[in-house]
């Protein structure tokens, strides 16, 4: 009977907390309940990037909260160069959606002054801008940068 109540409460504790014992890929990084690949190698247009990271059942990454913002900035500064997000208003231009979920931002970590409307057209692609401390930037999509993908661990 004892071994038996040691079993529902394991069988519990894999089903609550399972995802907590998840392991990420080789080359990828463990946040909260993500894995993450940086790609510096390989500097991509923004829609190249987001095909790249499906082809690995992943997304351009998606930043929910000011703390996982935060981890991929520290991480992007380590690295260097500017990083592709999944973001975008392509569909509507000044909407900015994440492109897989197809949700809108309900966070957001523009550097001051950005999204700017008046740059210059056609900047429809989010990306951390290295010049700007990693703070989001919009830029031309057909540009060639180092990008993050996400996926759940």
């Amino acid at each position: 009977m004892r071994m038996k109540g040691y079993n529902i409460f394991l069988i519990f504790m894999i089903y609550e907390f399972g995802s907590a014992f998840a392991k990420c890929p080789n080359h990828w990084m463990r946040y909260s309940n993500n894995c993450y690949l940086f790609v510096t190698r390989y500097p991509m247009e923004w829609i190249d990037a987001m095909t790249f990271c499906r082809s690995y059942g992943a997304m351009l990454a998606e930043i929910k909260s000011f703390a996982e913002d935060y981890f991929l900035r520290h991480e992007a500064r380590r690295l260097g160069g500017n990083f592709w997000l999944g973001g975008s208003d392509i569909l509507v231009d000044r909407v900015w959606k994440w492109m897989s979920s197809k949700t809108s931002f309900s966070y957001s970590g523009w550097a001051s002054g950005e999204p700017n409307v008046s740059y210059g057209a056609g900047e429809h692609c989010v990306h951390l801008y290295k010049d700007r401390n990693y703070y989001w930037n919009d830029e031309r999509c057909e540009n060639r940068f180092n990008f993050i993908c996400q996926r759940a661990a």
